[in-house]
């Protein structure tokens, strides 16, 4: 058996074939070879197999034919299989010569037994064909088309009782970063593969443990890892060179998608031609107690919630200095780390906060048997919200107004209008990476992971309204003039007011 006149793998290669986690993402920019590398992973099994039939001195010997070993290669649609299947065919016979190939099963079997199954899984629920298989490999290629359960249940298939191989199972996939949504086949949350294997690591080569609690009380680890992938790791320098002169002649977004393979600008994002992080991203300073403030809010409590805090400058510009996520946590919870994250800005005076902001309107609802709203209870605890703006269109206004912020810096001769803090990660994340509706260009695509979008979008249409927020001076004059009551209080009930 011998494939090295047909595949040799580059430095890349040879450390993603080299990886000892469970699952392992290759990803990141166009060109390095990843799905090249992609399906020649079965090599390894396959050669494993062909050993155990061809010398009847191994320790777990079989007969020819005899393999159990299955291989699942996966693409979100079976036209994209097609050249996947020309280059497999290539390969595989210099591999195996008596090789064959089931077009109808769209399934490689080898002389040992061992096959390699091309599949797709256009629908949501088409991951259910696969549900009474058992796999020894699991293979997907560009990852970001695939829905989150689609590769959570496929990935349930990975299991085996064979001796040699359930030592070797594993889960490998490739992927640029994320894909457009009017791609037709667009994930409910498309950035449901960044957060599983680049946000936990995003400089990437670290192994990533997940605890797993067994029946018996016992613990066992699965690990993940991700491993970045640029042009340049593509072994050919010719190659390298003109795709590189192709790329660079791209909008700067798909620049950095495609050629840097950063996750947090893609190709097709709707702020892509506004977002530049050396104008839009600064270092955190001290903000100047004049400057107004204000904070905004777009509440979760299964889904995620977020609270930003926002100083606007003498020019109107808007500079989001602060971020506070939160999941699972009642309005009380909340509240008290509003209170120790504003007491550590000075922005709490005596028993309430001295700003205010808006907040997602369904705070307002009447929702439970009590029909109190959650806005009764930040009030009880001296947070103040007023109603964000989700009028018919409003979304749409949204994206305008934080699409000419970002702009706004002539070019960084000026400061741009929309600056975040560089420790509003999730922010920085969100907003560049940030899908077009597909059904309105003038929208951002709703659902998924955007609630930091849409605190900020809150916190945009709020200060398109002029002077809003209240100044740090403000609320150290109102801070004074509340003690001061409270020290007439005092001594009026002590007696000294007499």
């Amino acid at each position: 058996m011998n494939a090295e006149a047909i595949y040799s793998p580059s430095k890349w290669g040879e450390e993603y074939h080299a990886l000892k986690a469970y699952e392992a993402l290759g990803a990141g920019s166009a060109g390095p070879g990843k799905s090249t590398v992609l399906r020649a992973e079965p090599l390894e099994q396959i050669y494993i197999e062909h050993a155990r039939c061809a010398h009847r001195d191994h320790p777990h010997h079989m007969a020819w034919g005899d393999s159990i070993g299955w291989a699942l290669y996966m693409r979100r649609t079976r036209p994209r299989l097609e050249q996947t299947i020309s280059l497999m065919q290539r390969l595989y016979k210099a591999v195996d010569p008596s090789v064959e190939w089931n077009e109808k099963k769209g399934i490689f079997t080898f002389k040992t037994g061992y096959k390699v199954q091309c599949g797709a899984c256009m629908d949501p629920d088409d991951w259910m064909q696969y549900m009474s298989s058992e796999f020894t490999l699991i293979l997907f290629d560009e990852l970001v088309e695939f829905l989150e359960e689609q590769y959570i249940q496929i990935t349930g298939r990975l299991r085996t009782t064979d001796p040699v191989l359930k030592h070797m199972l594993k889960v490998r996939s490739m992927s640029n970063p994320v894909q457009k949504a009017e791609t037709g086949v667009a994930s409910r949350d498309p950035y449901w593969v960044r957060k599983r294997f680049v946000d936990p690591a995003p400089e990437g080569r670290k192994i990533l443990k997940r605890k797993i609690i067994m029946g018996d009380g016992s613990i066992e680890y699965k690990t993940r890892i991700y491993l970045p992938a640029t042009l340049y790791d593509n072994p050919d320098p010719v190659f390298v060179r003109q795709y590189e002169a192709t790329l660079r002649d791209k909008p700067i977004h798909i620049q950095k998608a495609l050629l840097f393979g950063d996750w947090y600008v893609t190709a097709g994002s709707h702020y892509a031609d506004a977002w530049d992080h050396a104008y839009n991203v600064c270092e955190p300073f001290k903000i100047p107690p004049a400057w107004l403030r204000f904070r905004a809010c777009d509440w979760g409590y299964k889904t995620q919630g977020t609270v930003g805090w926002f100083a606007v400058d003498s020019e109107g510009n808007l500079f989001c200095e602060r971020e506070f996520n939160f999941r699972l946590m009642k309005v009380e919870t909340v509240c008290a780390h509003i209170e120790r994250i504003e007491k550590g800005l000075g922005l709490w005076r005596g028993n309430e906060s001295g700003i205010s902001g808006p907040a997602d309107t369904q705070l307002w609802e009447e929702r439970g048997d009590q029909g109190v709203p959650k806005i009764a209870e930040f009030n009880e605890h001296g947070v103040r919200w007023t109603q964000a703006d989700k009028s018919k269109g409003s979304r749409a206004r949204h994206s305008e107004r934080i699409t000419m912020r970002l702009k706004d810096h002539r070019g960084g001769i000026t400061t741009a209008g929309l600056v975040f803090f560089n420790t509003c990660t999730k922010c920085i994340q969100t907003i560049p990476a940030m899908q077009t509706d597909p059904n309105d260009p003038e929208c951002t695509v709703k659902g998924g992971d955007d609630h930091w979008h849409d605190m900020i979008s809150y916190a945009v249409s709020y200060a398109s309204l002029g002077q809003v927020g209240t100044s740090a001076d403000d609320i150290q004059l109102r801070r004074e003039e509340y003690y001061e009551e409270q020290y007439e209080a005092d001594r009026g009930n002590t007696g000294y007011g007499l």
